[in-house]
């Protein structure tokens, strides 16, 4: 995996990009659509009683699970930003976020999250190529 810390201005609509968890335990991926905002898969998380959401996009994580668009502060989550940097070409931007944006309308079929076969990783690069 290519890492490359970014910072916001850096980044380009149809970047692969991605952010560390539980330290450097794994990293969540998604596809930087435009506007502060980003398109990527998350697993449904466990119901808590307290919905908070975010001003900025919506997002709750107790609410939404699947193909989601965020702002690029949920995504985030607090932790560091970094653009994946893909050792093949890949798909035009404007593809790409086509495609993750056709997944979101479900006008594509990515399947039911699972950590090993269909994760946050696999949506974003099965986008880009």
């Amino acid at each position: 995996m290519g890492l490359k810390p970014s910072s916001r201005s850096k980044l380009d609509p149809g970047d692969h990009i991605f952010s560390n968890r539980a330290g450097i335990l794994y990293y969540h991926h998604g596809i930087y659509v435009g506007d502060g905002m980003v398109i990527h898969l998350m697993p449904a998380e466990k119901k808590d009683k307290s919905v908070s959401l975010c001003p900025n996009c919506g997002y709750s994580k107790d609410r939404h699970s699947g193909i989601i668009k965020t702002c690029l502060d949920c995504f985030l989550d607090g932790n560091i930003l970094f653009i994946f940097i893909h050792p093949i070409p890949c798909r035009p931007p404007d593809e790409v976020i086509r495609i993750a944006t056709e997944f979101l309308q479900g006008k594509r079929d990515f399947g039911t999250y699972n950590l090993v076969f269909k994760n946050c990783e696999d949506f974003a690069s099965y986008s880009l190529y």
